[in-house]
């Protein structure tokens, strides 16, 4: 059975038990709420042996009294009781369980013993276990590969109806115990956060951003399920594209560089955000979690030996994930820019330079033609500024655009572009604009990349619009968007010296669970 075939279960349940559930918590509320408004489709049972209804509907005492059959516990009850939930759950033949329940190994000695027991537990009867202390999941897949699709060497978009597929709502699984706003964006970027309060941050900007995911799951103390389990269930899932890690610790070095190999040879992108840099942090994770956090330059090395791209932030982590999704691999570091904003061009010159991007000068061919393009006051270069002319004539950008793209001497194209904030009172003519851009965009022989000027929310006409015409995602400003084209060239470079070495033998398996 593979990693991704044993997850199945829990992350795609056709029925939940809330045991524990109660009008009186919060974490409750939310739960069944989230469960209900983002379209769930099986039945939700209720357990609280104290009360009839709970959240306007039956509640049953136990999971034995229960009327059909369970997929998936989610687990809400006081600290020394959880264990005997487990047990009863056991006994009717259920595996899998979401323990939101806090005081385990982050607690002390006395929580660790708990914790070891409740692992001893779950190893001897084949349970799966997602937590303790950790808030569950959100699971927006409904099991198909995404649209979006690049052409055999990885460098171009060949299916213009996938373009606005990242972006489409729907119902998920929800068993999640903070608030979920809709709408939920479906898309194929797969996280996993070791910090359960940052994961509702990460999901509003990420949907803030029109950047959908296709899992996001809080991992607790990972007494069962590891985050090296997760990765190995998204390298097989065929809706995630890419993996998005917010790490305190990596508790299973060896085991983490074997997922993180079989991501880079399936051509999926991992993204992490390691904390631990600076004393303070290290142990400040140490506390949280109850695990050994480890030494940051041996971890920065083994991250880029193994392909994996680190980030500073957790903005950076979420828009270089969105970028690759939406991306792909970029064939190579020559960067030819397309700007109407001289200040940006320069900008744009000295994060490139930070970044270990090129902006070589424009082939003489393409310097003659974007001069025949350009208005008398305006120069050619790279970056390329084709001025606030294109008040003027909006097609310039797109010409300027289509030219740079056929340049020999450049391997990605990024453009300068922000999606419009507000509905004009004639959207017409902006939907024909936006879709002769996304035909350019889409023909180019290089691969283009859109970057906004700043860092801000994609508006619900904004989404409608790339909806309706196919204009692709919009990395999120100069700063964050160069990071994320770094990020991106590097990971491509990582691949490609990956695929020539020669194949080393298969590792042994390694036994799920062990720390």
């Amino acid at each position: 059975m593979t990693a991704g075939e044993g997850l199945r279960g829990l992350f795609a349940p056709a029925s939940i038990a809330m045991v524990g559930a109660t009008d009186k918590s919060g974490w409750s509320v939310a739960t069944f709420a989230n469960l209900r408004r983002h379209g769930f489709a099986g039945p939700v049972y209720l357990v609280n042996p104290r009360t009839e209804v709970v959240h306007g509907e039956r509640a049953y005492r136990s999971l034995t009294d229960l009327p059909g059959p369970v997929d998936l516990v989610y687990v809400m009850v006081p600290t020394p009781v959880v264990l005997d939930v487990l047990k009863e759950g056991s006994r009717l033949g259920i595996r899998n369980y979401v323990v939101l329940t806090a005081g385990f190994g982050e607690t002390g000695a006395e929580g660790r013993g708990r914790e070891e027991e409740l692992t001893a537990f779950c190893r001897a009867n084949g349970l799966i276990v997602l937590g303790p202390n950790g808030n569950g999941y959100i699971n927006t897949s409904d099991g198909r590969a995404p649209l979006l699709t690049h052409s055999a060497d990885g460098s171009s978009l060949t299916d213009h109806s996938a373009r606005s597929s990242a972006r489409r709502s729907g119902a998920g699984i929800t068993p999640y115990g903070l608030p979920i706003p809709p709408p939920l964006l479906r898309g194929s970027v797969g996280v996993v956060l070791q910090s359960g309060a940052l994961a509702s941050s990460v999901l509003a900007f990420s949907q803030a951003r029109g950047i959908g995911l296709s899992l996001l799951t809080s991992m607790g103390n990972e007494a069962v399920v590891s985050v090296t389990d997760v990765i190995d269930h998204l390298v097989d899932d065929p809706a995630t594209r890419v993996i998005a890690l917010f790490l305190e610790s990596i508790r299973r070095p060896e085991e983490f560089a074997r997922v993180a190999r079989r991501a880079l040879a399936a051509g999926k992108p991992i993204v992490a955000l390691k904390i631990g840099r600076s004393g303070l942090a290290s142990r400040t994770a140490q506390a949280h979690t109850g695990a050994l956090v480890g030494d940051d330059a041996v971890i920065d090395a083994a991250f880029r030996q193994l392909g994996v791209v680190r980030v500073r932030s957790l903005e950076d982590l979420i828009i270089t994930a969105g970028l690759l999704a939406s991306s792909g691999p970029l064939p190579g570091p020559r960067l030819g820019v397309v700007t109407p904003s001289g200040g940006a061009s320069e900008i744009i010159a000295d994060r490139a330079e930070d970044e270990g991007l090129e902006l070589p000068a424009f082939a003489e061919e393409t310097v003659a033609r974007l001069t025949e393009i350009m208005p008398d006051f305006g120069s050619v270069a790279n970056p390329l500024d084709v001025t606030g002319y294109v008040v003027v004539d909006r097609t310039l950008l797109g010409r300027a655009l289509r030219i740079v793209a056929e340049d020999p001497g450049i391997d990605v194209v990024m453009l300068l572009s922000d999606l419009p904030r507000a509905e004009p009172p004639d959207p017409e003519p902006v939907f024909r604009l936006y879709e002769k851009s996304a035909r350019i965009i889409e023909e180019s022989p290089r691969p283009v990349v859109i970057v906004g000027n700043v860092l801000t929310d994609v508006g619900s006409f904004a989404r409608t619009l790339q909806d309706r015409t196919g204009y692709p995602h919009v990395v999120g400003g100069i700063e964050h968007g160069l990071s994320a084209i770094g990020a991106a060239v590097r990971w491509s470079s990582a691949r490609e010296r990956a695929a020539v070495r020669p194949r080393a033998a298969t590792p042994p398996p390694v036994v799920r669970g062990e720390r």
